[in-house]
């Protein structure tokens, strides 16, 4: 028997289901399982075969399939997670990558840094979690901060520019945002965040609605953060449309 799980980030298991229904109800070897993960969905095929070459044999075309059909919403096979794919790419183009986070509190660099090497290609992070700290450390213009807020695209924009600027790197996401429990003080909803990639062509943001509870949209943040870097380094699409997970 042999397993080759593929990662998607960027759809919820829901979707993957109605998708692919009808393909996994009449497969019988290999066969084909969804198993949902926090705002993640793992794809295993399975096959049972007299030896792993025939196994193989059997898994590639599905793969093949599935991947053309999902396209950039699959991040890898057989790989531990969504920043560790990040890292490859960042050793593999020569990238610097660093991070200011605000509702996310350190988590994009906890689960950069959890990693072996990424000393390589991860200059550090700025966790400007008060206003102010967002102006005299990343250089957010008080005006920008007061016309449209700490919430905000343009804000994410601006912390992910002066975090490229302030760490030295070559890429910077930045993470702002409400993980709740109450609404912000602008009456932003629990669960709104926006997430930011600068490099050195342009500035990008994407908007997410993460939902109630906080380390759920504390984790999809920051999974969104590395997922707009993996889809930069890979040239595909941003998406930089309204995301609901």
């Amino acid at each position: 028997m042999l397993f080759r799980s593929l990662r998607l980030f960027g759809v919820g298991e829901a979707a993957v289901e109605q998708l692919l229904r009808e393909k996994m109800n009449a497969m019988t070897n290999p066969t084909l399982a969804p198993y949902a993960k926090e705002g993640e969905v793992e794809l295993r095929i399975t096959a049972k075969a007299g030896s792993r070459e025939e196994a193989q044999s059997l898994i590639a075309p599905v793969e093949e399939e599935l991947r053309g059909a999902l396209g950039p919403l699959v991040y890898g096979a057989d790989v531990p997670s969504l920043e560790a794919v990040v890292l490859e790419l960042l050793k593999k183009h020569g990238r610097t990558l660093g991070c200011a986070e605000s509702c996310t509190g350190g988590l994009i660099a906890k689960r950069m840094t959890d990693l072996p090497g990424a000393s390589a290609v991860f200059r550090g992070g700025v966790v400007s979690y008060a206003t102010q700290v967002k102006h005299t450390v990343l250089g957010v213009p008080e005006e920008l901060l007061e016309e449209y807020g700490a919430v905000s695209d343009p804000a994410a924009r601006s912390m992910a520019q002066g975090a490229r600027e302030v760490l030295g790197c070559d890429l910077a996401v930045s993470a702002t945002g409400v993980a709740g429990p109450e609404a912000d003080e602008r009456g932003n909803p629990v669960g709104l965040i926006f997430v930011a990639l600068s490099a050195p062509e342009g500035t990008w943001v994407r908007r997410i609605q993460a939902g109630g509870i906080r380390e759920r949209a504390r984790t999809l943040a920051a999974s969104h953060a590395f997922d707009l870097i993996r889809r930069y380094l890979e040239g595909l699409p941003l998406e930089l449309e309204e995301l609901t997970l």
